[in-house]
């Protein structure tokens, strides 16, 4: 299978897919539920697992509020990358007499489970982790040894049987945890962790509280860390969340209560998320076209060298915040 892997590595790399792996069934048998390939195809035994880069001078602009549109044009032209990417392997393997699957990057969730469980079909951050792109850094995002966490991903699962790449190897958190410092949802606990095993290895993370928590802030329902908060996202909403510590019973509650003020409109669509039922790529763009994207901070900020890492934070918690005027938005410092 040594020739086809080297099809489908030359197919990724000339249509702009920065990081191309291979992982086997096997690597994710202990892995969390979301790591199972055979969710989305019966007969899975490899998958492989596309990365791309995202544009780090877009990135700083919008961590600095000088430009939100650069990196939500670049943050989707990914997707579109990879999904034409998907197409071309997928056909590859398929006219190979294999059976291949290619599905959407994000959006769509497990329909057996709550839907705030935000289980989705198949986790690529664990395909990447068993195909060698990277691992799982502080805030549970895939780390790669290049782009850190400025990258974005998705997976093909195959019945092929290809040989996994070597695992990543490497350690650029070195206890940083940024990613938690610019998290404005609470959503990354500071002290405790949680253990995710990948191909024989533990990786820890901090904990995450409620889903919820990011869902809301990451879709644009809120901005701030607190309503007396120096800088925000680039939402100008302010839903004051409790912190983890009043247990997610009190959160949930909280937001519920707020979604029925006319002024949350994005809070409301955020809970109405789970009736969306997309059929084809087509819908899935559609969809991503809608989705405002005001934060992301803990992998945006997440860069290889700590250097950068300290001047994104600096950039980010010094970039002010967006409120609502008369006249629009603006962003206010100081």
């Amino acid at each position: 299978m040594e020739n086809l892997k080297g099809e489908i590595s030359a197919i990724a790399q000339r249509m702009g897919i920065d990081k191309v792996g291979f992982a086997s069934k096997e690597r994710l048998r202990d892995a969390p539920p979301s790591g199972d390939m055979g969710y989305i195809l019966g007969s899975a035994r490899s998958a492989v697992s596309l990365a791309v880069a995202l544009d780090k001078t877009a990135i700083r602009a919008f961590l600095s509020k000088e430009d939100q549109q650069a990196h939500v044009n670049d943050h989707r032209q990914s997707y579109i990358r990879l999904r034409k990417a998907e197409e071309a392997i997928q056909k590859l393997l398929v006219d190979r007499g294999h059976e291949a699957v290619a599905h959407y990057p994000n959006f769509d969730y497990r329909k057996d489970l709550p839907f705030l469980t935000l289980a989705p079909f198949l986790s690529h951050r664990y395909v990447a982790v068993a195909a060698g792109i990277g691992w799982l850094g502080r805030s549970g995002n895939l780390i790669t040894p290049e782009y850190g966490a400025t990258v974005s991903l998705s997976s093909v699962v195959t019945s092929a049987e290809l040989e996994p790449d070597a695992l990543a190897e490497g350690d650029i958190c070195e206890n940083c945890r940024l990613c938690v410092a610019t998290c404005p949802s609470h959503f990354l606990s500071k002290t405790d962790g949680t253990v995710v095993n990948i191909a024989d290895r533990a990786y820890t993370h901090n904990k995450k509280a409620h889903n919820l928590r990011c869902l809301a802030t990451c879709g644009g329902a809120n901005g701030v860390g607190h309503p007396e908060a120096k800088w925000s996202t680039w939402s100008y909403k302010v839903l004051d969340l409790p912190a983890p510590e009043g247990g997610d019973e009190a959160f949930v509650q909280r937001v519920v209560e707020q979604s029925k003020d006319p002024a949350n409109r994005l809070l409301r669509a955020t809970l109405n998320a789970e009736k969306v039922d997309l059929h084809d790529w087509e819908e899935f763009e559609r969809f991503w076209n809608t989705v405002p994207l005001t934060c992301g901070s803990c992998m945006l900020i997440c860069w290889p060298d700590m250097k950068d890492r300290q001047e994104n934070y600096e950039l980010l918690t010094t970039s002010g915040r967006v409120v609502k005027t008369d006249t629009g938005l603006e962003v206010v410092k100081g």
